[in-house]
């Protein structure tokens, strides 16, 4: 059994969402392009290149539907016996009642209440874990087209090496087409063996080139430090999964020992995933022994606590983020806030403070299902307003993207606008 914060991205690496412009969460956006949680971002429901969920109406009668196992086999019946097509089995039938009662039993959460296919949980289990075999390349795929946009790549991974980047489009992969299709066809298609090649046809400029690129394991969504305005630390963390806690601690420590006058967490871009491990990575950075976040499920209030020892804890802090910022990333912004006094910096969050759990079922399949409302240490829950930031400054996200991939800490902050704000806002502290 896992607790998610978010589930919402497919990693070939890649991290591919909703194909309307969105931020993270909950709320009536849908979920950034790249996530997951694990009391559940992808990021995360499982990705698909079809319109988002919140087109559709999952508003239910409020009547009392009386009598409710003699009417539900009526209705089972029928279809079997008058369905126009004649290819139903009991299994369609429950399978299909089985996912509308968790997608319409509360149309509120209906984004994040799901039942999950084996090949869906196999592939949120190696999301969760940090690393998957594949090429590690960002995409997202337009269905009317085929054509898959390559938003960027992993550092260090088989796609960067191979030279592919934006704006690259990749027209088949081992010469398959992906016009009506989705963006899980194109990751089960990419994703195989470590050490297996797999061919890319991709448009680059106004030619077609082929790409041959060897699989390997890639780690994503890695914590990474550096040393910014001459003694600030800067912490990146993209998402929460198994590895991130450890890492975080890696970066306090290193950071530590470069004797940082302030601190600087940016969760930019971070649409959640495992709640248990974003819990675990905000002890690293508030007093041991306070409360975290509380659970709040069925008339009762759960107060979670910090049980590291942490790293830089009498620093100032301050804390980037943005409408993509979601779920598991607002609840360790709203732990510093409340705990560590931090600053937040940048724009509205998204607002998703619900906990998924996943339970999997004797079949294979597993159901995914909302367990709790979250709330910060001063025990609010901001579920559909998100945080408001102390300090409001914009900036494009195709700029927070591209900023991302700056190593040089002085071109980092001549780039990025909410950086820069950031490190005046410490410079007073």
């Amino acid at each position: 059994m896992r607790r998610l914060s978010k589930s919402r991205f497919a990693l070939l690496s890649i991290l591919a969402g909703c194909s309307q412009p969105v931020s993270g969460g909950g709320g009536a956006s849908p979920v950034p392009a790249p996530s997951v949680a694990a009391v559940i971002p992808v990021p995360s429901a499982p990705v698909t290149a079809t319109p988002c969920d919140d087109a559709r109406d999952f508003t239910v009668p409020r009547e009392a539907f009386t009598d409710a196992r003699r009417n539900f086999d009526a209705v089972r019946k029928t279809l079997l016996e008058d369905y126009y097509r004649d290819s139903l089995t009991e299994d369609d039938m429950y399978r299909a009642a089985t996912a509308g009662m968790l997608e319409r039993v509360d149309p509120d959460m209906h984004k994040w209440n799901k039942l999950l296919s084996p090949t869906e949980i196999a592939e949120l289990r190696r999301d969760l874990q940090g690393e998957l075999v594949g090429i590690g390349v960002k995409i997202d795929l337009d269905p009317a087209t085929g054509y898959i946009d390559v938003k960027g790549t992993i550092a260090g991974s088989p796609a960067e090496r191979a030279g592919i980047a934006p704006p690259d489009k990749i027209v088949t992969v081992d010469g398959r087409l992906y016009r009506g299709l989705t963006v899980h066809d194109v990751v089960a298609d990419i994703r195989g063996k470590a050490g297996e090649s797999v061919t890319l046809s991709v448009l680059r400029g106004p030619e077609i080139v082929t790409v041959p690129v060897v699989r390997d394991k890639v780690a994503y969504d890695v914590v990474r430090d550096m040393v910014v305005g001459g003694d600030v630390g800067y912490v990146r963390i993209p998402s929460f999964n198994a590895k991130t806690p450890a890492l975080l601690r890696d970066a306090l420590s290193d950071l530590a020992q470069k004797s940082v006058r302030s601190l600087l967490i940016d969760v930019r871009h971070n649409p959640g995933g495992s709640f248990d491990d974003a819990v675990e990575a905000a002890g690293e950075m508030v007093p041991a022994g306070s409360t975290v976040v509380s659970l709040n499920r069925r008339g009762k209030t759960e107060p979670v606590v910090a049980k590291s020892t942490p790293v830089l804890l009498d620093l100032p802090v301050a804390v980037l983020v943005d409408s993509d910022t979601s779920s598991s990333a607002e609840l360790m912004t709203a732990a510093l806030r409340d705990l560590r006094h931090a600053t937040v910096v940048g724009t509205h969050t998204h607002g998703k403070w619900t906990v998924q759990k996943l339970e999997e079922l004797p079949n294979g399949y597993a159901v995914k299902y909302t367990m709790a409302v979250f709330a910060s240490p001063a025990g609010q829950s901001y579920e559909g307003a998100g945080l408001t930031p102390d300090v409001e400054v914009d900036a494009p996200p195709e700029q927070v993207e591209r900023v991302e991939a700056i190593t040089d800490a002085t071109k980092r902050v001549a780039e990025d606008v909410q950086l820069r704000t950031a490190l005046s806002v410490l410079s007073r502290r």
